[in-house]
């Protein structure tokens, strides 16, 4: 009977050191799983206000500018306007309020732009790649956004802050800043200034003798 006894005790000891590190590494996937499809969300909303903004321009007085007003709230209703979803556009920083109601300030400028980041890169050697130009992290802005003649990209980084469900691990903290960023060439062949409409655009092409 003692034998049985010192044997279930030895069982119990087990379990509770086993389930300790069961529950770590569930609690792990559960938050790498969460931390992956917020992570796809703000992709997609940086991908949809890069696309969005390499098409629409905004002129006022003679120049032409990235409608960068336009192009994060494309970012921030990508998902909608309830901001229902994994990364919750709306509200970046976590803190439970909309990011442009109550217009949060971060060294004097509305947070908004800390948490999407808009910017026009000129690809000044010409590979194809605007981020590769020996400038970083400024790197070469675009003289001229509508210009056929350069090689403008359009840069939308959006970035998110991650409430960790199980903040068991100290490293990580109870809450980590997620980004992604999408850069695509300016369609400035196609580019015009003013709100979208739903005219398509018709382009003539006439054959080479």
């Amino acid at each position: 009977m003692p034998q049985r006894t010192r044997t279930k005790g030895q069982a119990l000891v087990e379990f509770a050191l086993a389930s300790t590190l069961i529950f770590f590494m569930l609690a792990a996937v559960v938050d790498l799983g969460l931390i992956f499809f917020t992570l796809q969300g703000i992709h997609n909303a940086a991908q949809e206000g890069a696309t969005y903004g390499s098409r629409w321009l905004l002129t006022s007085g003679g120049t032409t500018t990235l409608d960068e007003a336009a192009i994060r709230d494309r970012v921030r209703h990508e998902a909608g306007n309830q901001g229902i979803g994994f990364a919750n556009l709306l509200d970046l920083n976590g803190n439970g309020k909309d990011d442009v109601v109550f217009n949060e300030q971060s060294n004097g400028k509305p947070l908004i732009q800390d948490y999407i980041q808009v910017a026009a890169l000129a690809d000044v050697d010409g590979n194809g790649d605007p981020l590769n130009d020996g400038t970083a992290p400024n790197y070469t802005p675009c003289p001229n956004v509508s210009s056929t003649d350069k090689n403008c990209y359009i840069r939308v980084v959006v970035s998110a802050d991650y409430n960790m469900a199980f903040p068991l691990a100290p490293a990580f903290g109870d809450k980590i800043k997620l980004s992604s960023a999408f850069v695509m060439p300016m369609r400035s062949g196609f580019s015009q200034g003013g709100a979208p409409t739903i005219t398509p655009v018709i382009v003539t092409v006439t054959p080479t003798p």
